[in-house]
């Protein structure tokens, strides 16, 4: 009896375990528009080549290109009211870890996402990061404290001499 009661309770932990499996939608680098955290980000433009010289001259570092869009890199999962623990908080946090052109990393603290299933992070780019950068995103489980790896974006920034674009994007060194 007391098997038959372990494996009922334990199928019934696995079926509420799978149910908050995290699944990446979208991830990119480029132009968006925050709509306020219930509302989907706008993306305006993605690309893996960005003039930093034309984004800073436009007001896209501060959230200013084109009135208000922002160079960024963003991440999409599930909106968290699909994913909350047993303490009505989303189970799933994010953070990421940048590397810059010259080999040094930045790893952000983890953060919640917009409630829309949104997380992303102003980039700003000036003249002295011109070349391949690398962000990965990773995503935080509050309740078994276990972080993976779920998205790596390669993008060049060059500055103002578009002659400088090379094909080095796709052969960035894992550090």
């Amino acid at each position: 009896m007391r098997r038959i009661f372990f494996f009922t309770v334990l199928i019934f932990i696995t079926s509420a375990t799978g149910a908050q499996i995290w699944t990446l939608k979208d991830s990119g680098i480029g132009l968006i528009i925050d709509n306020g955290d219930n509302k989907p980000l706008k993306i305006m433009k993605r690309s893996t080549i960005w003039d930093a010289r034309e984004l800073k001259e436009n007001g896209a570092m501060e959230g200013k290109y084109n009135g208000n869009q922002l160079f960024a890199a963003w991440i999409q999962g599930p909106e968290t009211k699909e994913y909350l623990n047993s303490m009505g908080k989303p189970l799933w946090m994010n953070n990421y870890k940048i590397t810059y052109p010259d080999g040094k990393n930045f790893e952000s603290e983890c953060i919640d996402f917009l409630s829309s299933g949104f997380s992303y992070f102003g980039i700003n780019a000036g003249a002295y990061t011109e070349g391949v950068w690398k962000i990965e995103w990773f995503i935080y489980n509050r309740n078994t404290h276990q972080n993976r790896q779920v998205a790596t974006k390669v993008f060049q920034i060059i500055w103002g001499k578009e002659e400088q674009i090379t094909n080095e994007i796709f052969k960035v060194k894992s550090k």
